[in-house]
């Protein structure tokens, strides 16, 4: 349900300046003719106060380098644009004028051709453009031709490009877009143009709108608020979309933009209400009638009216206008017929008018309906072999032609006979029914033979069928009533494959099946004589490729039909200990072979140990239903004695509060039955016997541990936390892990024995200097050995020092002689470099302690006092690695001796 306001334009604040410039809003739209020939219509809507401008003709440019002059199809006859005949004022606009143009054009290809049309002027006066009554009017519509997708009619809209808003009010609108394709429409706002793709001059949004401000879906356009009186042009763009059945996939298939006005005043009265309208759904052929009614608060005179895409079919539907004070009903009445089924909904507008003498105003407000094709009637299930023939009356709606044809049907299975009703705009079968999909028919066929896609169904299962009628446009009909049947009995069935003995060479399983019935009228006949006989066939496994073989003295012979019986067997020599096997019965006839019952394995159980638990899962491959597990366990151990030890629906079963090292066995029976109440039930079946060893193998976490460096001290100081007081109970030592780098692998470096020692002090040793640069990481081992994963590692950096004077005295007394470093720790070595003031190198080393002593490396002969110059490269022990920091700096040499005695 949407809800728009609309207001009545009246002289009283509403008309703006007027001159020579005219035209306010309009679109272009285009109807399919035939093949590629399609008619183009513009509507414009004019400005007439104060301005004898008028439009006789237009011209519009096809998209496909072709173009033609199109005249004026409304207004008095003859074409005349003399101011008496200027087409048709509209009525809902005081000194506005509608004009409609129209030519046709055969296009000669396909492709996506963007229609256009360019006329001057606009009307003057709106604000979100500069000079808008020098700006030309243009619209543009998009028409795509594609051999893929049906030929396409664009979306015509149903409500006018004028509109009221009112200052401080939030201002809605909807352009009722109708589209007889029954396409998927798209709605988005765009700019406004003065020529193809070309943008108005100077348009923006008016103030609080933006693109976010229609919804895309519905085409609601919202704006809240208004904030000045004056008049505003704005576009709104309608896309079609098409759905392409065949891959479910939808193509764009056309567009209109429609450039709109919205007229901004000063507002008193309130719009009359109208009562809240549930959307709705409606079977084609069925009548739909409501009553809506509208009330005014100033008790003016109200006039009720409807509009929307149902008005627009055949039949079509009716609200006959009415009017009256205060409060107005009236009645909606449609009964749709087949044609106007289709995947979208309907939307139609009821308007309410209020006569109010200063400023009238009008209310909208919409619903959806949606017609949904009858479902398919008269439902039969017949078996027939291992297979089930579905058939069914078409529905209604099946003679549907034109856009939107009856394609084909959807048949539904589920293995129960279980009836489903639809909701009131539910169509098609939800998967939330049980229902699956077992086939597809095209129209008109109206049986469908299940055979579960060439595996046949099973025997005694109760299969139940809907049938779904769909469309080109991919809608769907009601699902049908259901109707249910089961295969005919003519072979035996297969009821128990049960293991007795647990053994890897001298295992037994129990197998069992129940005779056929009715194969004929009289089995015992000259077209299915007697005797007959049953072939217990096995094979090792469950899945797969599977290899039977007769199982040895399993054959059963009787001489007459009647001397059937259900019977079981006892294969033996098997290894049930690791292997499930798998059981058919095959019958016969004469020695002529008439069928076999379907496949069933035994119960498959497998098991995984853990710290303190076994888990339990099994599997089997049945053509019964199974519903319910019994978990048995030998107690005590190793005495053949089980008990019950729990149920579950599941395939799976955790048992706790085991003690590790133990041993402990199982077998788990399974509960189910055939849906065919005929056939015995329930059923019970058993696995073989699983015993298994708990054991630890869940580590304990990574305790959570800190890294503390000590620069001054040259340690690293490593702290965790004991596990087993929040994660385990029997965590018993700690592994203590470092690399010297971020790069590197960790490696162990210390085990900690007591569990409740939580620190380590670790000290590197880098090539002989010492490091506390490095990555740690702590790990704690429980006592089955299972170590905790290394989930967090912590790094920590040295502090490198390295400084250098900038004076010494190398003099000979023993005394500052040599230019060594301050105290510095954690650098690996230097690349010192040291020039005299013409930049000639005196002195250079790796050594981190330097130690020069003054004299030039070339000459060997003491440096004159003087100053000097460094350049060091200082390489430090960090952990990503070795970095290089670079000291630049000047030395003053000052040697005593050559100074003046005093």
């Amino acid at each position: 349900m949407k809800k728009f306001l609309l207001f009545l334009f009246v002289m009283c604040g509403c008309i703006f300046n007027a001159q020579a410039s005219h035209l306010k809003a309009g679109e272009i739209t285009y109807t399919h003719l035939a093949g590629k020939k399609y008619k183009i219509t513009v509507t414009t809507y004019s400005n007439t106060l104060g301005t004898t401008t008028d439009d006789c003709e237009v011209k519009v440019r096809f998209g496909d380098g072709d173009s033609a002059i199109a005249p004026r199809s409304n207004g008095s006859a003859g074409g005349s644009c003399s101011p008496a005949l200027m087409g048709v004022m509209f009525t809902s606009v005081p000194y506005t004028k509608l004009n409609i143009y129209e030519t046709e054009h055969l296009y000669k290809g396909d492709g996506i051709f963007h229609i256009t049309c360019t006329i001057e002027n606009r009307n003057s006066g709106i604000c979100n453009m500069n000079t808008s009554g020098f700006m030309p009017f243009s619209l543009r519509t998009d028409l795509v031709i594609n051999p893929f997708l049906s030929s396409n009619t664009s979306s015509v809209l149903l409500n006018p490009p004028l509109d009221l808003a009112c200052v401080g009010q939030c201002f809605e609108h909807n352009p009722q877009a109708y589209d007889i394709n029954g396409d998927s429409l798209y709605y988005y706002l765009d700019t406004c143009y003065m020529a193809p793709g070309v943008r108005v001059d100077g348009w923006d949004y008016p103030p609080n709108m933006g693109p976010a401000s229609i919804d895309h879906s519905t085409g609601d356009l919202r704006w809240c608020s208004p904030t000045t009186i004056c008049a505003y042009n704005i576009a709104i763009v309608v896309e079609e979309w098409k759905l392409l059945l065949t891959t479910h996939t939808r193509y764009f298939a056309g567009s209109v933009l429609r450039d709109m006005q919205i007229e901004v005043a000063s507002c008193m009265n309130t719009p009359p209400a109208i009562s809240s309208i549930p959307d709705t759904c409606i079977v084609a052929g069925t009548a739909l009638n409501f009553n809506v009614t509208a009330s005014d608060a100033e008790a003016n005179n109200i006039t009720l009216s409807a509009s929307g895409g149902p008005f627009l079919l055949s039949p079509a539907a009716s609200f006959p206008t009415v009017s009256a004070i205060s409060t107005v009903t009236g009645t909606f009445s449609w009964t749709p017929g087949c044609s106007a089924v289709q995947l979208l909904p309907y939307l139609v507008t009821f308007k309410s008018e209020d006569s109010d003498p200063t400023l009238p105003l009008v209310n909208y407000e919409s619903m959806f309906i949606t017609v949904v094709a009858p479902a398919p009637t008269a439902l039969t299930a017949t078996p027939s072999g291992a297979s089930i023939i579905v058939g069914w009356s078409p529905p209604a709606c099946a003679a549907t032609g034109g856009s939107n044809p009856l394609k084909g049907y959807y048949i539904y299975r589920k293995e129960s006979c279980d009836p489903w009703v639809h909701s009131l705009c539910e169509t098609g079968v939800p998967a939330y029914t049980g229902y699956t999909l077992a086939g597809t028919v095209n129209a008109p066929a109206n049986t469908f033979t299940d055979n579960n896609g060439g595996l046949g169904l099973l025997h005694g299962i109760d299969y139940s069928y809907m049938v779904v009628a769909y469309y080109s446009d991919g809608s769907q009909s009601y699902a049908s009533g259901n109707v249910c049947a089961h295969l005919v009995r003519d072979v035996p069935i297969i009821t128990n494959v049960s293991v007795l003995s647990t053994s890897s060479t001298t295992g037994s399983i129990w197998t069992h099946w129940v005779k056929p019935l009715g194969i004929m009228p009289n089995l015992d006949t000259a077209a299915n004589p007697g005797p007959y006989e049953y072939r217990l066939m096995q094979a090792a496994g469950q899945t797969g490729t599977l290899s039977f073989a007769p199982v040895p003295g399993a054959s059963y012979t009787y001489p007459a039909y009647w001397q059937l019986t259900d019977t079981g067997f006892v294969a033996t020599g098997l290894n049930t200990q690791s292997s499930a096997y798998t059981y058919r019965v095959d019958f016969y006839s004469n020695g002529i072979f008439k069928g076999s019952t379907h496949t069933a394995s035994s119960v498959l159980l497998s098991s995984s140990p853990s710290d303190n638990k076994v888990t339990l899962t099994w599997n089997e491959v049945v053509p019964w239903i199974n519903d319910e597990y019994f978990i048995y366990k030998e107690v005590p151990s190793g005495s053949s004695t089980f008990i019950l030890l729990d149920s579950t629906l599941t395939h799976a079963y955790v048992d706790t509060g085991l003690v590790n090292g133990a041993t402990y066995c199982y077998k788990v029976q399974s509960r189910g039955q055939y849906s065919d109440t005929a056939l015995p039930r329930p059923l019970y079946n058993t696995s073989q016997v699983k015993c298994e060893t708990p054991v630890d193998l869940v580590p304990p976490c990574q305790p959570t541990f800190t890294v503390t460096p000590d620069c001054a001290g040259m340690q690293d100081v490593i702290s965790w936390t004991n596990p087993n007081t929040y994660c385990s109970d029997d965590a018993v030592k700690y592994i203590i892990y470092f690399a010297r780098t971020t790069e590197e692998a960790l490696i162990p470096i210390a085990t900690i024995t007591d569990i409740n020692t939580t620190s380590f002090i670790h000290l590197d040793n880098y090539e002989g200097i010492p490091s506390i640069a490095g990555c740690y990481a702590v790990t704690a081992v429980d006592s089955f050995g299972n170590e905790s994963p290394v989930v967090t590692k912590l790094c920590v950096d040295n502090c490198p020092v390295y400084e250098l004077p900038n004076v010494f005295t190398p003099n000979g007394d023993n005394v500052n002689d040599l230019f060594t470093p301050l105290p510095y720790r954690y650098v690996k070595d230097v690349d010192i470099k040291i020039y005299d003031r013409w930049g000639l190198l005196m002195f250079e080393t790796t050594n981190p302690d330097v130690r020069w002593d003054g004299t030039s490396r070339d000459s060997k002969q003491q440096c004159p006092d003087g100053t000097y110059f460094y350049l060091c490269t200082v390489n430090e022990i960090r952990v990503e690695g070795i970095k290089p920091r670079v000291l630049k700096g000047f030395i003053q040499l000052i040697n005593t001796k050559t100074l003046p005695n005093r």
